[in-house]
């Protein structure tokens, strides 16, 4: 099968719904292009930018694009070379987002022993039983218009803890929709949040 006719049924599948077209696009480039993200995002920055986020990012730019008839790929190649480098422009916006004067990293204080009143650190890193009920709040009103228990579930895994891998065998699904999912619920909760 030629490239073009890949990337046009992905285009397609996407659009219609089709999750496994997501997870074959996703399978073929993202682990890969993760790895180039992330050798391309400061250690200090991925605490701000995580390299998943990046390459989703890249991967939403190159389907628009690509649904429109920007791109002319002759091969293999033309679209690994396309998708490597929408993702390091991805990175570098990241960068000089992160790196602006209000934003910049060097900016950042740490709370630690020799920065808190008297030289002492805080006594605990646990949730107070107030942030606890906030917390529980926010979970409930967040589910509260879902009827999905693979959502249900997938949010008390996350809340233990459990990596999307260790969720998607849980709940026995992709990965892939571990992660949609997860982005859905936190797009919900920005929304609850505002």
């Amino acid at each position: 099968m030629k490239t073009d006719d890949r990337w046009e049924e992905w285009i397609h599948g996407l659009r219609t719904g089709d999750t496994d077209a997501a997870d074959e696009f996703w399978r073929s480039y993202g682990t890969q292009l993760m790895r180039l993200a992330e050798q391309n995002i400061a250690a200090r920055l991925r605490r701000r930018v995580d390299p998943e986020d990046v390459v989703q990012s890249a991967f939403r730019t190159f389907l628009r694009r690509a649904e429109r008839g920007q791109f002319e790929l002759p091969d293999d190649d033309g679209l690994w070379r396309l998708l490597c480098a929408i993702t390091l422009n991805k990175a570098r916006q990241q960068a000089r987002l992160h790196t602006r004067q209000k934003r910049a990293l060097d900016q950042e204080t740490y709370l630690d022993a020799e920065s808190t009143e008297g030289g002492a650190a805080p006594s605990s890193t646990e949730p107070t039983p107030d942030e606890v009920a906030i917390l529980v709040d926010l979970v409930e009103r967040l589910l509260a218009d879902t009827d999905d228990a693979d959502e249900r579930d997938i949010v008390t895994f996350r809340l233990q803890d459990f990596t999307n891998e260790e969720i998607a065998r849980k709940v026995n699904c992709s990965e892939r929709t571990v992660r949609r999912i997860v982005h859905r619920l936190r797009s919900r909760l920005d929304r609850l949040l505002t």
